[in-house]
């Protein structure tokens, strides 16, 4: 009977071991202190392409306050105020010069597309991604700007490219937390992990800095739904056979059921307090549904008999 114990002691203890690996996530909050990296696409006012190359974050323009824990969005300016000291072709480059480049235009020439990014390496392939944090602060003129945060994975094998198409890249909010989650089956190894913001639009000159103003991140905000208990969603009966009903005081904007491996399994949208999932089409298993509720996401498992 001893031996009996032990190994379900044994099987039990590896079985809870393989489920908190299975739900393994990293999750990220923007913060000042990260090790930030700047990159600028350069197009003509077209949007032809002129060049891509690593750029300083200060020259983006992006600002760390550490002390603060804020990230300040701004358009880039220094394309502008560095041509002024150049030759005629660098005024006329960067600038809308009217002559040639003999006189200043009063705007720039060309449309920037400013990524500040981490790069957190490999030990981020195979693992769901979270990122998050709040905009404190957008004064950003978004009628010449925009301002997104993004997840991304670069593929070396085609050309830098986005491996997810652009899925996890997300238009700031005017206000309030901002989220994003990419699963791990869509990091596999060989890309490139990336997470940060993004500042597309015109070349600015400086004298226009207060009125085309900015944007301010910070980490996440509490709100109430992160203060509310999962147990405040219930799902019932859990095991569930062919039904599994979905309770919560809160509009579920979305759920989404993977099973173990990251697959995603179901996935619907405005689901509202109250749903009945028809759980018959699953094998049985254990299995982890998402909900997003407003900027929140929250997770909790559930098996099929």
């Amino acid at each position: 009977m001893k031996n009996f114990y032990v190994k379900l002691f044994t099987i039990t203890t590896a079985f809870c071991l393989l489920i908190n690996l299975a739900y393994t996530q990293n999750d990220v909050e923007a913060s000042a202190t990260d090790n930030w990296t700047g990159y600028i696409n350069v197009f003509d006012m077209g949007g032809g392409y002129q060049f891509g190359s690593s750029w300083g974050v200060a020259d983006l323009k992006t600002t760390f306050d550490s002390a603060a824990n804020t990230i300040t969005l701004q358009p880039n300016f220094n394309t502008y105020q560095d041509a002024l000291g150049g030759a005629a072709s660098d005024i006329d480059y960067w600038t809308n010069s009217p002559d040639g480049g003999v006189t200043p235009g009063p705007t720039g020439n060309k449309l920037m597309d400013a990524s500040t990014y981490a790069e957190p390496g490999a030990t981020f392939n195979g693992v769901d991604l979270t990122f998050r944090g709040s905009v404190s602060s957008h004064t950003l003129d978004t009628s010449l700007y925009t301002a997104v945060y993004f997840i991304k994975a670069l593929d070396p094998g085609a050309g830098y490219s986005d491996a997810l198409g652009g899925s996890g890249v997300m238009t700031l909010p005017m206000s309030g937390n901002f989220s994003v989650t990419i699963p791990g089956s869509s990091l596999p190894t060989g890309l490139i992990v990336q997470y940060g913001f993004n500042v597309y639009g015109v070349n600015a000159n400086p004298a226009d800095e207060a009125t085309l103003g900015s944007v301010v991140v910070t980490g996440s905000v509490a709100t109430s739904m992160e203060e509310q208990s999962k147990e405040d969603i219930l799902m019932y009966p859990n095991p569930a056979n062919e039904q599994l009903q979905v309770r919560t005081n809160e509009f579920i904007d979305e759920l989404v059921v993977r099973d173990l491996s990251g697959k995603q399994i179901l996935a619907m949208q405005a689901v509202g307090s109250s749903k009945v999932i028809d759980t018959s089409i699953l094998p049985s298993g254990i299995y982890i549904s998402e909900f997003r509720i407003g900027n929140k996401r929250v997770f909790k498992k559930f098996v099929i008999q």
